[in-house]
């Protein structure tokens, strides 16, 4: 009796899972943007700036940045760097530093799961210089 009792619970834990794999594969959900990144961010090079982005969807999507050519974003250590949180962190930096390719160009945010992918509209990244003059 014991024995046919511990078979029908593990049958039936088995039924659930199956039945929890289903659920969760019939309320798969393509990404949607939670933030979208505003379209043009200016800064200077003494402040840096961040831009957020984030998106759900089920399963959970992967946020990522691409250039103009949608070529995925690498980190560049001191200047730009993706976070956790699928924010771009411009650090501040100084003047002799300042790249045009980094600093005035366009980016795009990118969140993609296994029911699609979806892309944010051009964020357009301007960074200026500051400069504090001395008068004596």
């Amino acid at each position: 009796m014991r024995n046919e009792r511990c078979h029908w619970i593990i049958k039936m834990i088995f039924v659930v899972l199956i039945q929890a794999e289903g659920l969760s594969t019939s309320l798969a959900k393509g990404p949607s943007f939670i933030l979208e990144p505003p379209n043009h961010v200016s800064f200077y090079n003494t402040t840096g700036a961040i831009i957020p982005c984030s998106a759900t969807g089920n399963p959970l999507p992967v946020v990522l940045w691409t250039d103009g050519f949608g070529t995925r974003l690498e980190d560049i250590p001191g200047l730009r760097r993706s976070r956790f949180d699928g924010s771009l962190i411009f650090s501040s930096f100084p003047v002799d530093q300042y790249q045009q390719s980094v600093h005035s160009t366009s980016y795009r945010c990118v969140a993609s799961n296994t029911v699609g992918t979806i892309g944010s509209r051009d964020v357009h990244v301007r960074a200026g210089t500051f400069i504090v003059s001395y008068f004596i």
